[in-house]
């Protein structure tokens, strides 16, 4: 989406009429709105209020400082108000500071002399925030736009874009109502992860005891008597994430070869494998129309799912049970 951003341009008048022009082509140049005071009688405390709006409106601020203080109410000019007020509302602000050397420089005729300590304490003040400096408007230009390339990046604001540009009321509810589903879906596993054990069922306990207890060799050729044969749990939690998504012979014996090489014709493997499961009512097989007519998918019941679930967390808690942390300390035997 494209954003564009409010840039407030603060400064005095009548010294930085060419420094401002560059400043607001700058900022019109990185597609932004600057907005400036220059049409505003500093004096006016009903354009104080106006300005006080306008500040409330930008993204950014950013402030040019010469050797001028500029008009002032109560004490205190209105440029170093706008900064004040700026930074009060939380407005990100950058500040350009006439450089050394060009202040020594500097026309005699925009020089306030008359409140010079307090255009430094207001370059002092401005020193707390991003600060840069400037010798001539080409340069100050070229600052802003560095500036506030790094204030978009380090602290972005809302910003404005077009109208047909913003979702529509019907998209916004939507988002809202998948918001709430997320919100309340993150509570459940929330609940969830809260909870130190999963109860597993009485039968899914007495199914995961049988199917330990069946060794594939028993139904599958392949197996020689000196084989680690594996048991048709093992067998099941080898397969069962590709089972849940539901899968074709070929697949199926592919795995089956990944992880038991010394087993004969796949084929006939897969087809036992599954008449075992289907038994055991966690794996149910369909038919699906192929280019060579018909194929089988094997997929998982939902029971399947269910139990799939409980036998891994078994696993695991037999792995841990059956692996206990080393103990640490200093015991002497």
């Amino acid at each position: 989406m494209d954003v564009k951003y409010q840039v407030f341009v603060s400064s005095t008048f009548e010294d930085l009429q060419e420094e401002r022009r560059a400043v607001i082509a700058a900022v019109l140049a990185m597609g932004h709105i600057p907005v400036g005071m220059e049409a505003f009688n500093a004096s006016d405390e009903d354009q104080w209020t106006n300005i006080k709006r306008r500040i409330d409106k930008a993204d950014y601020y950013v402030v040019i400082v010469a050797e001028r203080y500029g008009a002032e109410k109560d004490g205190k000019s209105y440029t170093q108000m706008e900064y004040e007020y700026a930074v009060e509302q939380g407005l990100p602000v950058a500040a350009f500071l006439l450089k050394a050397d060009a202040r020594r420089s500097w026309p005699n005729h925009k020089v306030e002399h008359s409140k010079a300590a307090k255009v430094e304490t207001f370059r002092e003040l401005c020193k707390k925030k991003m600060v840069s400096f400037w010798t001539s408007a080409g340069d100050l230009s070229g600052a802003v736009v560095l500036s506030l390339t790094e204030l978009i990046q380090l602290k972005p604001r809302v910003g404005w874009v077009r109208s047909d540009s913003v979702p529509s009321s019907n998209v916004l509810n939507e988002l809202a109502a998948l918001s709430e589903e997320k919100r309340q879906l993150q509570a459940e596993v929330d609940k969830l992860n809260a909870s130190t054990e999963l109860t597993i069922p009485v039968d899914v306990k007495y199914r995961i005891s049988q199917m330990q207890m069946t060794t594939v060799g028993s139904f599958i050729d392949g197996f020689d008597v000196e084989d680690d044969i594996p048991d048709l749990l093992e067998v099941f939690l080898n397969l069962n994430n590709l089972l849940s998504r539901g899968a074709e012979s070929w697949e199926i014996q592919q795995r089956l070869a990944e992880h038991y090489p010394q087993m004969q014709d796949g084929y006939t493997a897969v087809e036992s494998l599954s008449a075992e499961l289907a038994a055991h009512k966690l794996l149910e097989v369909s038919r699906h129309a192929s280019k060579n007519g018909h194929t089988k998918v094997y997929t998982l019941t939902d029971y399947g799912k269910d139990f799939a679930m409980y036998a891994v967390h078994s696993a695991v808690n037999d792995h841990i049970s059956s692996n206990p942390e080393p103990r640490t300390g200093t015991d002497r035997q």
